[in-house]
């Protein structure tokens, strides 16, 4: 296995994760998809139309969470990672870890929730959650070692998520592994 293939899978994988976490925290966001349709339609959110539109976006939402995994990666792949060519990823991890983001979902947001006391999973920035995903996933499917999957995050956070998310993933990740050996 060569490490930067390994790094360019798990940006797949972790792009894959953020879509499905931005997708299920959007279906939360009752005002967000009234505001979508305000300035897409420019109509008046009041009327019986807005309503019936809203339960389509909201059904858009649905369906795409539902697009069946077998045939998703592969196209996630081509259209996402378009610059890069499959043998500059590795394609066994990301069909190894791929399937696993609801199998595993609530476990991770269980184990997170135990030990933060301040603020919840569900409260978490989209990136952030997968990062969690990601990091449970591989933890726990592909018992990559500790100091791996720590350091990678870490990177993975300080490139795309807010600036405090680095700290956040240390803290919790060493309370997380500290409590677990």
């Amino acid at each position: 296995m060569k490490v930067w293939n390994r790094i360019n899978a798990r940006r797949v994988v972790l792009s894959y994760f953020y879509q499905r976490c931005f997708f299920h925290n959007l279906q939360k966001q009752n005002k967000i998809m009234s505001e979508v349709l305000e300035v897409q339609n420019i109509f008046p959110s009041q009327t019986q139309e807005f309503d019936q539109w809203k339960a389509e976006l909201l059904q858009k939402f649905q369906d795409e969470l539902a697009i069946s995994n077998d045939e998703n990666y592969d196209y996630f792949v081509r259209v996402f990672f378009d610059k890069r060519g499959i043998d500059e990823i590795d394609m066994d991890y990301v069909v190894k870890v791929w399937w696993l983001y609801e199998k595993y979902l609530p476990e991770v947001v269980d184990t997170i929730n135990k030990y933060t006391q301040t603020f919840t999973f569900q409260e978490m920035n989209s990136i952030s959650q997968s990062l969690f995903i990601l990091w449970y996933i591989e933890r726990k499917v592909l018992d990559t070692p500790k100091e791996v999957i720590l350091n990678e995050l870490i990177e993975l956070a300080k490139r795309y998520d807010d600036d405090w998310a680095q700290k956040l993933i240390n803290w919790i990740m060493h309370k997380i592994f500290n409590n677990i050996e």
